[in-house]
């Protein structure tokens, strides 16, 4: 027994010098790091300049094209003309010569193709800011998961080392009452084991504290030891579900992600519809090395021109009924989203009030748990108890507390998932202001005589 007592105090020490060298964080300040340095967010934030450029690029098939051509010919001898029967010929183009042309063409109508491809370029954009804000949504849902998983774990560890100190008391109750012949061995010895079994909980306790805040870091994108002091808490009052489903319109990031792509499919059948039209454009060119034209060859030119497809085996019919079922299928998929949403709000909201009915009755449970662990431990100092008895009382306790926290964790997480769901994760703040702070009761644990 004193080896396992030793060998417990090694490794609680150990563990307690790789976390001594803590920095403190609140949620606030987590939040601000996770959205710094979190490689997702930038990856997102990535996305939104590159449709930016796109969509600058949409913009520019409305402006004239510019292009400079140039070529040097070699012929194998020079071109000439001659009239029969008279002798006579006429070089028309060198061996050797050099064409230049500066060339300039404008559309002027394009049967509504450039438009459409600005509106595709437009939409995309405004679907990438909806993606990044989605995943800052979802990024803070996991930031609340692991920080206030830390801030749990923190606290496990303090009623587990609350734990210990009671078996320590216990165990040292028992000693003294087998030298006075009160208690069996049995007795002595049960509470021994069970001291031991505390001290190897407490250890795990730690462990279990280093496992989530390596999860931390991984979101912040940090390597250090942090101190959470924020505190798990509950609303003092939640809101009614309806309002977290008013959140549920087009500023929803998911609903606006879907109307984005039944915008761009919208512009896909005007472009489809714009293919079966004819362009129309102007055009301009000058040759730049005007020595080398033939009679033939104009040193300028300018003009309009017009193209027009009118039988394509009928691909721009069926294109375009494509394009249209493409709009259908987005619209169907934006009611299904939403509904989905509906249903997922409801079941956040249904979980978070689940956990704070699993609060309170922790918390009523933890009054009478204490009282029971005070007269259990009283009866086993008069002899009329045994240690079974105690023990049980003070793992009764124990479980009372940690079910009060870990409620109160299920709580916090459903709020955040609520807020995602909802699309309401940017107020999670404005909830901040109306809390009730929980923190390991250990006000309520029984004075020990």
């Amino acid at each position: 027994m004193g080896r396992i007592c030793f060998v417990s105090i090694i490794i609680i020490s150990g563990l307690f010098t790789q976390i001594s060298s803590t920095e403190p964080l609140s949620f606030t300040e987590a939040v601000a790091k996770m959205e710094g340095n979190n490689p997702a967010l930038a990856s997102a934030e990535e996305e939104v300049q590159q449709k930016e450029e796109e969509l600058k690029s949409a913009k520019g098939l409305r402006y004239p094209k510019g292009e400079l051509e140039l070529r040097q010919t070699f012929l194998d001898s020079p071109i000439e003309i001659s009239i029969d029967p008279i002798p006579f010929s006429y070089e028309v183009q060198e061996k050797q010569f050099t064409k230049g042309q500066i060339k300039l063409s404008l559309p002027v109508y394009a049967g509504g193709r450039i438009s459409a491809a600005n509106e595709v370029s437009k939409y995309r954009k405004t679907e990438a800011i909806a993606q990044k804000e989605w995943t800052r949504y979802q990024l803070l849902t996991e930031l609340a998961q692991r920080y206030y998983g830390l801030v749990l774990a923190k606290q496990n560890h303090k009623v587990q080392a609350l734990k210990r100190e009671l078996m320590e008391k216990h165990v040292d109750r028992a000693e003294r009452l087998f030298r006075e012949g009160i208690i069996a061995k049995v007795e002595l010895l049960h509470a021994q084991v069970e001291l031991a079994k505390a001290k190897q909980e407490e250890t795990s306790a730690l462990r279990d504290i280093s496992i989530i805040l390596e999860g931390l870091n991984n979101l912040l994108f940090e390597n250090k030891s942090w101190e959470p002091n924020s505190e798990l808490f509950v609303l003092n009052d939640e809101p009614p579900v309806d309002t977290f489903k008013a959140g549920l319109s087009e500023t929803h990031p998911a609903i606006s992600i879907i109307s984005s792509k039944v915008e761009q499919a919208n512009a896909g059948v005007k472009a489809e519809k714009g293919a079966n039209r004819p362009t129309v454009y102007l055009f301009g060119m000058h040759e730049i090395f005007e020595d080398d034209l033939t009679l033939l060859d104009p040193s300028w030119a300018v003009g309009i021109g017009l193209n027009y497809t009118f039988f394509d085996g009928f691909q721009g019919k069926h294109k375009t009924a494509s394009a249209k079922a493409l709009v259908r299928k987005a619209e169907y998929m934006r009611l299904k989203i939403k509904k989905d949403l509906e249903s997922l709000v409801v079941k956040r909201y249904e979980e978070m009030k689940k956990a704070r009915e699993q609060w309170e009755s922790f918390d009523t449970t933890l009054q009478l748990t204490a009282e029971n662990l005070r007269v259990r431990t009283k009866a086993f100092e008069e002899g009329v108890s045994t240690s079974i008895e105690v023990v049980d009382a003070v793992y009764q306790h124990s479980r009372a507390q940690l079910g009060r926290l870990k409620s109160a964790y299920d709580y916090d997480v459903a709020l955040f998932q609520l807020l995602e769901a909802s699309g309401q994760s940017s107020r999670w703040q404005d909830y901040m202001n109306s809390i009730q702070i929980i923190e390991a009761n250990e006000e309520k644990t029984p004075p020990q005589s």
